[in-house]
């Protein structure tokens, strides 16, 4: 029973989905892009130049002042992906990709520490002392 859903209601449906699905393969492409790399504070630094220049983008400049105003958003959320959501984000990030993939050389991420072996029973010492008591 579908008589409710009129073409209108049909063809919202379908942009909707597109959206969705772009905004999916939007993220993705991110993640893969930033992935085991971290921004380094020099980065964001050569970040923040370009977007205050007149070779930013006019989104990537209002992204710069939104954060400067303190918008609760910082460079470090928008270069890692954290603030993907927000649309003038995208926009900006969209319209400026080529210029911050050559500005952004990320650091690595530190490994993680090693992780120690669990201890067995034969892991116990064979020779006690007295202080080991």
């Amino acid at each position: 029973m579908t008589a409710w859903r009129t073409p209108d209601i049909l063809a919202a449906e379908d942009f909707l989905s597109n959206a969705v699905a772009e905004a999916d393969r939007a993220m993705r492409s991110a993640q893969q892009n930033l992935k085991g790399k971290e921004p380094s504070t020099e980065d964001i630094r050569r970040v923040m130049q370009f977007a205050k220049s007149s070779e930013a983008s006019p989104a990537m400049r209002q992204l710069a002042d939104r954060i400067a105003r303190g918008a609760g958003l910082s460079w470090r959320q928008v270069l890692t992906g954290e603030a993907g959501h927000d649309p003038l984000v995208r926009q900006a990030l969209d319209a400026d990709r080529a210029r911050l993939d050559e500005l952004i050389k990320g650091e690595t991420a530190p490994p993680p520490p090693p992780r120690r072996p669990v201890r067995t029973d034969d892991d116990e010492p064979t020779q006690f002392t007295e202080d080991a008591w």
